[in-house]
């Protein structure tokens, strides 16, 4: 899986009509990468070039519809993904209902502020 976003091109995602927001590119894990240390259920990256984000570091929307899909199929209901960015997240998603998931992780902060109404 390319770490770095030299190694990918986004003009492809530019050009597919297909969507608006963003594009998931998600798997399981397999038995081999947890041999050798890999704690999370599935891994993911969000690419979102046509919103002007050329890859989010962590996505907790993205996990929200990925952490049901996978607990789904592998059978779980709480369930961690980690997001291969160059920075790079874990986001442990525990399911409640068919409508209420749960996700937590480390955060940073990027901006603050205050608004005057």
């Amino acid at each position: 899986v390319p770490r770095y976003m030299e190694d990918i091109s986004l003009k492809p995602m530019l050009e597919f009509g297909e969507y608006n927001r963003g594009v998931i590119i998600c798997c399981e894990v397999s038995d081999e990468y947890h041999l050798y240390g890999e704690t999370a259920d599935f891994m993911s990256r969000f690419f979102g070039p046509k919103a002007g984000i050329e890859e989010d570091p962590v996505t907790g929307s993205a996990h929200c519809i990925l952490g049901p899909y996978y607990g789904t199929k592998l059978g779980k209901s709480t369930i961690v993904g980690a997001q291969k960015s160059l920075r790079g997240g874990i986001v442990e998603c525990q399911i409640k209902s068919d409508e209420v998931i749960r996700i937590a992780g480390a955060a940073v902060t990027t901006m603050s502020g205050n608004l005057y109404i």
